[in-house]
């Protein structure tokens, strides 16, 4: 095994390193995928993670954990996704004052004994029991068989569920999960059957038993909550329900990886308790006083929903209903609405899951917007994802959201006030006596006034992306993030044929884009999707067809469609960058300011993220987490105009992407001619806030053009404020 996990450049001098535990081989190793994709949600960060192999092995833990303390050399721990393996870790690395980060061990009062030694990101399993307990009788099933497969896991889950079922739950050891005889399985109709334990003793046992009698409801636990399971299983997973992490398991580990990383890009240097308390602050979720989440017990977090269907190979010449090509916020909820109607969908991107410029967002969410098409998109992504009670499952951050004006925005201001109370989101215009005494942190030179949206925020941009790519996923949408695409063309049959990027595309589009960027100062190179973004090749892979493709590439986007849209013609490319910074104590809203094109967010619990107008055009699209002091200090000016205090503030960490801007906004709707095309670009830096509603459009417009509805085309394209979002502003 590598001493790094995939994406990462090689590790520099002073960078911290993170034990990473896990399985990454063994019959649990899928498991281990989660944290290969963490680690790339959160490519760029001067972090170094190690991968650990414990194959998911209770007994190997404290080993692992009595190797890392020995070495000496590591920030901090985050992994061992084995309960028991946890807790026999736990106390060695409390003795060390290495904290612990668990972002998928369970077991319920794990970490009672070692308060103040790790934080859990997940809810436990007493919440679990409560939840399927719940579903079991919401199904009119009112008497539970708990059928467990001898594990340690296994075991104490069944005995929860056993306590939560009362007297009309039975818990059974079925032990020839565990290799020896056992009891067989006869239960009466109209008894639930619920199994316990690891996924593939738990897919045995089912093979074994078959379905329940007369109907009655099979449920599996959580650790069955893995593509592979329904193939291990057979037959006998039709119908079966799973107890799962609301959100998907991806998203508590990539919530895990993006609070530690975000902790040690900003101070680097902090170790032990000083390490924890940092990262307490950086994540959505909340930590009682021994490190688990808020609400981990009561059921809160938990879902049951059907088994995820066994994923079909891609093969020679595949054919979709619908090829999304793009990955970010925007393609993510396309291929997710998409999936949802019916399609057959593929997601394609080329820069795996950290090279995007939704991965280096600064996710600003708000409802207000003084254009009136990009308010509409932005009241029903509110509507649809972040106004709801579960957001912050996305990563989502309500701080409150602040647009300051200038005088030519005040009528804009009036009418969508009006709109967003009649859309039943708060928000109110407050004057500039109001606006100065409540932050008084602010330069208030210039202004006329601002749209205050006590509701609105920002998210933290990998969790949320990782929650839309598990709901795609588990909505029927097959991901294929590593498969760059290099040309689109129309096939003979009237389909599209998506061909992958060659080796000399992808090697001549690379030195290029290096060329360019050595130019412009942009620091580390990122990786995105579609020609001249330097993502992953995929030379030994035949072309997919599709009857509808949906690019929701970004900046590639014109090189991809050619002369098919000439609104795009003169689209340019522009980048865009942004600092982290001390706060000092300033308590200050997510904001943008339209009049000096300064916008800005808190950042954890005790830092800003701040950006202004970046007057780099014509840039290759590039992302990544490395500025030079004269990025900094351009930073530093321009912002301070707006808020002083950012003048003397530490510098921390920083980030730059690279947008689309069309001349006469956003494209979202279908293009003219073959192949049969829908559009979703150029939203200038408004994707995380759009992007919930953009995407449901595009992939209404896709579902309308593959089944010949008529449907309206991307002429003119939506309409913006002053033909886009205000120049320069609000990088979300």
């Amino acid at each position: 095994m590598s001493d790094r996990l995939p994406g990462q450049a090689p590790p520099e001098a002073g960078q911290p390193t993170v034990a990473v535990v896990g399985p990454f081989s063994g019959p649990r190793a899928q498991w281990g995928e989660l944290l290969t994709a963490g680690a790339l949600a959160v490519r760029g960060y001067p972090v170094r993670w190690e991968p650990i192999d414990d194959r998911g092995e209770a007994e190997r833990a404290a080993r692992i954990a009595r190797r890392v303390v020995g070495e000496g050399r590591f920030a901090a721990v985050l992994g061992h996704f084995n309960s028991t393996g946890a807790a026999l870790a736990l106390p060695v690395y409390r003795a060390a004052g290495l904290p612990v980060l668990l972002p998928l061990a369970t077991a319920h009062g794990l970490l009672k004994p070692h308060a103040g030694a790790a934080l859990r990101f997940c809810p436990d399993d007493a919440g679990q029991a409560a939840a399927i307990v719940r579903a079991c009788r919401r199904a009119g099933q009112r008497r539970l068989a708990v059928v467990h497969d001898a594990t340690g896991y296994g075991r104490r889950l069944a005995e929860l569920l056993t306590a939560a079922g009362g007297e009309r739950a039975v818990a059974v050891h079925d032990g020839t999960a565990a290799g020896h005889g056992g009891p067989a399985l006869d239960t009466p109709a109209g008894t639930a059957r619920v199994y316990c334990g690891e996924h593939h003793r738990v897919a045995a046992m089912l093979r074994r038993h078959g379905p329940a009698p007369d109907g009655g409801l099979v449920v599996v636990s959580d650790d069955c909550d893995v593509p592979e399971f329904a193939g291990l299983a057979g037959p006998a997973a039709h119908g079966a329900l799973v107890a799962r992490i609301a959100g998907g398991p991806q998203s508590r580990v990539t919530a895990a990886f993006a609070a530690l990383a975000s902790a040690l890009a900003k101070h680097p240097g902090r170790r032990g308790a000083e390490l924890l308390a940092q990262v307490r602050g950086e994540p959505a979720e909340r930590f009682d006083t021994v490190g688990d989440p808020l609400g981990a017990t009561g059921g809160q977090g938990w879902e049951v929903v059907p088994v995820r269907p066994a994923a079909a190979p891609v093969t020679a010449d595949e054919r979709y209903d619908v090829a999304v090509v793009g990955a970010g916020i925007v393609g993510r909820a396309a291929a997710l609405e998409a999936a949802r109607a019916g399609s057959r969908v593929v997601l394609l991107d080329g820069g795996r899951l950290g090279g995007s410029a939704s991965a280096v967002s600064g996710a600003l969410l708000r409802a207000f917007e003084p254009g009136s098409g990009a308010r509409e998109l932005a009241i029903d992504s509110f509507r649809r994802l972040w106004g709801r009670a579960d957001a912050g499952r996305y990563g989502f951050r309500r701080t409150g959201a602040l647009t300051l004006l200038g005088p030519e925005h005040l009528a804009d201001a009036e009418a969508g006030v009006r709109a967003l109370t009649r859309a039943r989101l708060a928000a109110e215009l407050l004057d500039p006596a109001e606006l100065s005494h409540r932050w008084p942190e602010l330069d208030g030179r210039g202004l006329a006034g601002a749209v205050w949206e006590p509701h609105g925020g920002y998210a933290v941009a990998a969790v949320a992306l990782a929650v839309l790519l598990d709901k795609a996923g588990r909505a029927g949408a097959t991901a294929l993030l590593d498969w760059e695409l290099g040309a689109l063309a129309a096939g003979p049959d009237g389909t599209a044929e998506l061909r992958p990027a060659t080796a000399a595309t992808s090697t001549a589009t690379t030195a290029a884009t290096s060329a360019a960027a050595s130019t412009t100062g942009s620091g580390s190179s990122g990786t995105g999707t579609g020609t001249g973004t330097g993502g992953t090749t995929a030379t030994d892979r035949p072309p997919l067809r599709a009857d509808v493709v949906l690019l929701a590439t970004g900046c590639a986007t014109p090189a991809l469609l050619g002369d098919r849209l000439p609104e795009l013609a003169g689209a340019r490319t522009r980048r865009i960058r942004y600092g982290i910074f001390d706060r000092g104590g300033h308590t200050l809203p997510t904001l943008v300011d339209l009049v000096s094109g300064v916008w800005g967010r808190p950042d954890g619990a005790d830092a800003f993220l701040a950006g202004c107008p970046v007057p780099e055009w014509e840039v290759p699209e590039r992302s990544g987490r490395a500025l030079t002091p004269a990025q900094v200090a351009a930073i530093r000016a321009g912002t301070a105009l707006r808020l002083p205090f950012l003048a003397e503030a530490a510098f921390r960490t920083g980030a730059y992407g690279t947008d689309l801007y069309p001349p006469a906004g956003p494209a979202l709707g279908v293009v003219p001619g073959t192949p049969r095309t829908v559009v979703a670009c150029g939203f200038s830096g408004g994707g995380f806030k759009t992007g919930p509603a953009a995407g449901h459009r595009a992939a209404l417009a896709a579902q309308q053009l593959r089944t010949g509805r008529p449907v309206r085309t991307a002429r003119p394209p939506l309409a913006t404020a002053g033909g886009h979002i205000a120049e320069g502003t609000d990088h979300d």
